[in-house]
């Protein structure tokens, strides 16, 4: 116990305000305001060494992360790491308009709130760039598979927890496919929504999808998935990682036979950050 105190005392955090790149694409004045990041780092850490970087990413999309006590993630600082948790635009809690600006640009706005609040801290001295990985669950996976198409040379590893990679293979098996007509077309989802897909919807959804990137990855990637899954059933995660094998990227698959969505049982949740912690210190260290 007394370990464990020692450990968590000497963690502190920082809430960082990121200005949006471009704000001329911004409809709203709600949308061009700054979004949030949480620096999670060590009081110990050297000031002429930064440790590596784990971007941390919430799923929903319409979510958000808090500055409240994580026992995964206080595991994660505990072994080295500073935590960059972004609640990019489209998160709950920074206003109606910020978050409607994001159905519509899932793929696109998102992806660069996070490069953008990864190239900030990296400029304020917070990131070395050849130690960062990425972590994110559901709509957080979705991001992380994203960001290692979009931004190949940006990552050293990737972490994915039931990620959301093809929509258009998702929609017809998934218990919200309203989700992806709303987050794909923006409002005019909620007219466009059927049970029956047209070509134009599917093609829409996979210019969405991470799996549109998938010939740039090249980040090592982990890839946990719960079988018993039917917000993103297990076939989304299985189908991208046999694609990254198929290219040479490396690649591991951990299933979780009884765990749902959320990957949450105590035990799941105990091996999932192990292993996740096991993975990024075997490329960021």
């Amino acid at each position: 116990m007394k370990q464990v105190r020692t450990l968590l005392s000497s963690q502190r955090f920082d809430i960082l305000k990121i200005p949006v790149k471009d704000v001329s694409d911004c409809q709203t004045k709600g949308a061009a305001k700054p979004f949030e990041v949480i620096y999670v780092s060590s009081n110990s850490e050297k000031n002429d060494a930064c440790n590596p970087l784990i971007v941390m990413l919430h799923g929903g999309p319409h979510s958000v992360s808090l500055s409240s006590y994580s026992g995964p993630l206080a595991f994660l600082s505990s072994i080295g790491y500073s935590l960059l948790i972004v609640n990019y635009r489209g998160s709950l809690g920074f206003g109606e308009e910020a978050l409607q600006s994001l159905p519509g640009k899932i793929g696109s706005q998102d992806v660069n709130d996070v490069l953008t609040a990864i190239d900030h801290a990296i400029g304020i001295g917070l990131a070395s760039p050849s130690k960062i990985a990425v972590l994110g669950g559901s709509h957080g996976g979705f991001l992380t598979t994203h960001l290692i198409g979009q931004a190949p040379d940006k990552f050293a590893a990737a972490a994915a927890r039931n990620p959301v990679c093809n929509l258009a293979s998702m929609v017809g098996i998934t218990d919200i496919p309203d989700w992806c007509y709303f987050e794909s077309y923006g409002i005019a989802g909620k007219r466009k929504y059927t049970e029956a897909p047209s070509a134009e919807d599917l093609t829409l959804f996979h210019s969405k999808s991470p799996i549109s990137y998938i010939s740039k990855v090249k980040t090592p990637t982990l890839m946990l998935i719960g079988a018993q899954d039917l917000r993103v059933p297990m076939s989304n995660g299985l189908q991208y990682a046999r694609a990254l094998k198929e290219k040479g990227v490396e690649v591991k698959v951990l299933i979780f036979p009884n765990d749902i969505h959320p990957i949450s049982r105590p035990q799941s949740d105990f091996e999932t950050f192990l292993n996740i912690g096991v993975w990024f210190n075997k490329y960021c260290k």
